[in-house]
């Protein structure tokens, strides 16, 4: 197996400052009830349900560059190990670009990896298609910089 890693990136029209405001008030496009305090150190919480019930990932803020870096701790309350998510912006006033890097699946137990890969993979596409969309609304109705 390669490297255990999920890396996506996703275009989007809006300038980088309003894609950065945006992805730091997720519950804008993540979800009702999603925590994140943007400084070195803040807290990340997000409440999810699915078939088995109620679930909570938390995290910490690792590091904070605006508008182009975030990175954060990740895991979710039934794992013995932590990952880290990063989001990388770039662009400018014309347009912009994010990706996202979410790492240390290598902690998992192996017969867990791919599994939860496969399932971050497929939520993190969701999502950053989400915050690229609200974004590029927001910028539509006068948010983001021109």
């Amino acid at each position: 197996m390669g490297e255990l890693v999920i890396e996506l990136e996703q275009a989007c029209r809006s300038p980088v400052d309003g894609l950065w405001a945006t992805l730091l008030t997720p519950s804008l496009w993540w979800g009702e009830g999603v925590l994140l305090e943007p400084h070195s150190g803040g807290a990340f919480h997000e409440p999810w349900r699915d078939a088995e019930g109620e679930h909570h990932t938390r995290g910490q803020v690792l590091a904070i560059e605006a508008p182009s870096r975030l990175r954060l701790s990740w895991r979710d309350d039934d794992w013995d190990f932590d990952t880290r998510v990063s989001f990388s912006l770039s662009g400018d006033a014309t347009g912009s670009r994010i990706e996202l890097r979410h790492e240390g699946w290598q902690h998992a137990a192996a017969e867990r990896q791919v599994p939860l890969m496969h399932a971050h993979r497929g939520g993190w596409a969701m999502h950053l298609r989400n915050l690229v969309e609200h974004a590029e609304q927001t910028m539509g109705k006068g948010g983001g910089r021109r």
